[in-house]
């Protein structure tokens, strides 16, 4: 983050990766902008993003796409860490005037930076000339993007928490109906499940990772299908937390070790490989792990995470781009970030297959994204996505989710009780809510 306006010297560098005007594969699309913002001359963009393992190859692919079908500009790319230690230098970047044209930011993370002045409003006018208008995107991850009433952001994708299951257990368990799952909705129907799973298999029911955010995750899924009200609110500073949703929410999280049919205590990469290997029938995770199975020719299925309790819901985030404030960044480079922003939208079915349900409404509308498969089988997860609560310590990666993991890791382990599970979490949001903002 050192040098001249931060990264723009000294950046890790994919070769001539370009971020021209938005013609090309997404023109096919609709996702146009009026001329060239480079007057025929290449133009540097900085971008920034935190995207690793299979993101991070199918991202690199996307931007070679984009090199080979247009050679107007210079797009350099620096990868940092997931989660806090790249939104602390991005947000340290924007603060010293030195941020890069575009980012990856979480729909969750903007309470940490479009409030504090560190990104650029994005105006109807801007948003029109690249064809990125908001009646073009899903109307949830549009409106994750806002701020006081102002756009900061524009989506890429949501993706939301989903049940993966393994098609061979689950026929041997009677579990499958026209090759897909039978309906697993109600507040014992996916314990029912797992227990048939093991006694005519042997095998584990359910694996999700419980040295995590996980547990996280899935709390705020059962929580919201509970009717709970927002857990934080007036940017985290007020405490709406309704304590009987949390109870029975921590009760059920607490049920698959109880009767028996819960995989092992494990990290994240645990719970990917024991479901990569057979050893339970159930799996509740991203939906960015599907080309990990697909790789090992697993024989697997994904649907949304089913309804537990009185109403659908299911945690979910958005990734976005932004442009960070910079006061010398050009008129011409602003163009410049929102064209390529445009064609980065525009292989939106590119990006679907890594998993992420498309943002943008023409390429989650089309024919091409409704056959791949898995990866629409839970695109009816947009209709009731749960976002993190907004508040600057809070969002994918974060310190909330980090703290509530390890307050619930013991419910599930069978070690405390909900109470007690949930008045660690308690003590912390109590000790969060009068915490000074850093920014």
């Amino acid at each position: 983050m050192q040098g001249e306006r931060g990264a723009r010297r000294g950046l890790t560098r994919r070769e001539a990766l370009v971020g021209g005007a938005a013609l090309g594969a997404a023109a096919a699309l609709g996702v146009t902008v009026t001329g060239s913002p480079f007057g025929g001359a290449t133009q540097t963009v900085t971008f920034w993003h935190l995207f690793g393992g299979g993101d991070g190859e199918r991202l690199t692919g996307i931007l070679a796409d984009i090199d080979a079908e247009h050679a107007d500009s210079d797009v350099r790319e620096l990868i940092l860490p997931w989660g806090n230690p790249y939104y602390t230098k991005l947000a340290l970047a924007a603060v010293g005037g030195s941020p890069p044209d575009v980012a990856v930011v979480h729909a969750t993370r903007l309470p940490s930076f479009a409030p504090a002045g560190l990104l650029e409003e994005l105006t109807p006018e801007l948003l029109a000339r690249h064809g990125l208008e908001g009646d073009r995107f899903l109307e949830q991850p549009w409106k994750s993007g806002q701020s006081g009433g102002k756009q900061y952001a524009i989506p890429l994708d949501t993706h939301p928490f989903v049940l993966y299951y393994n098609t061979e257990l689950c026929e041997k368990a009677g579990l499958m109906e026209g090759g897909k799952l039978k309906p697993l909705d109600g507040e014992t129907a996916l314990l029912d499940a797992c227990e048939a799973v093991k006694q005519e298999t042997g095998v584990s029911g359910l694996v999700f990772e419980t040295r995590g955010v996980t547990p996280w995750r899935i709390f705020l899924t059962l929580y919201t299908q509970l009717g709970g009200p927002p857990i934080i609110a007036a940017g985290g500073e007020r405490i709406d937390l309704d304590d009987d949703a949390a109870i029975r929410a921590l009760e059920w999280l607490a049920e698959p070790n109880k009767r028996g049919v819960a995989a092992p205590d494990v990290d994240y990469q645990g719970s990917v490989a024991f479901f990569g290997n057979q050893s339970a029938a159930f799996a509740l995770n991203g939906e960015w792990e599907v080309t990990t199975y697909q790789a090992l020719d697993l024989p697997f299925g994904m649907r949304t995470v089913p309804t537990f309790f009185d109403e659908p819901a299911t945690q979910a985030d958005s990734h976005t781009f932004v442009i960070p404030r910079d006061p010398d960044r050009s008129p011409e480079r602003l163009e410049a970030a929102m064209a390529f922003i445009s064609r980065l939208v525009g292989k939106g079915l590119n990006w679907a297959e890594g998993g992420h349900v498309p943002a943008f409404r023409e390429v989650f509308e089309s024919e091409e994204y409704r056959k791949l498969s898995p990866q629409s089988d839970y695109a009816s997860a947009v209709e009731n996505l749960v976002f993190d609560p907004l508040a600057w310590y809070s969002g994918s990666g974060s310190n909330l989710e980090t703290n509530a993991g390890a307050a619930f890791k013991p419910v599930v382990a069978g070690t405390q009780s909900p109470r007690q599970g949930l008045a660690t979490f308690r003590e912390y949001l109590d000790r969060m809510s009068t915490t000074r903002k850093p920014v």
